[in-house]
């Protein structure tokens, strides 16, 4: 029988600038990949597929993890950094899509630290 509809699993290895994260339970891994991207080229990582396997687990409660990942971002980020926020649906579960843009100067995470990516 053929099957219609998005794969189990995320198309892309992530790389230079894709990232997956399962979930918001540790935002530092988030926070420091955020400003890594902002510091090189720019990415997007996407909340709710697990890193090593790319597999599809999608975000709970999409509009209160929207609302949190925001204010972590707010307030752990100077200089202030505001990416793009989406919610895309992903078969009968939704996953959250932060895309960050290169930044005209460098910005630190809570801790004063400006990690960059490394070059693939």
């Amino acid at each position: 029988m053929q099957s219609y509809g998005p794969p189990a699993t995320a198309p892309a290895a992530r790389g230079k600038t894709l990232e997956y994260k399962r979930d918001l339970s540790s935002p530092e891994g988030l926070l420091k990949t955020l400003v890594a991207f902002a510091n090189t080229a720019g990415g997007v990582i996407i909340v709710g597929v697990e890193d090593k396997t790319r597999r599809v687990v999608g975000v709970p409660d999409v509009l209160k993890t929207e609302e949190r990942l925001a204010s972590i971002v707010a307030d752990s980020i100077q200089p202030r950094l505001v990416p793009d926020i989406e919610i895309a649906p992903w078969r009968k579960t939704h996953v959250l899509m932060v895309q960050v843009y290169l930044a005209p100067c460098a910005r630190t995470a809570s801790g004063g630290s400006a990690p960059r990516r490394a070059p693939s």
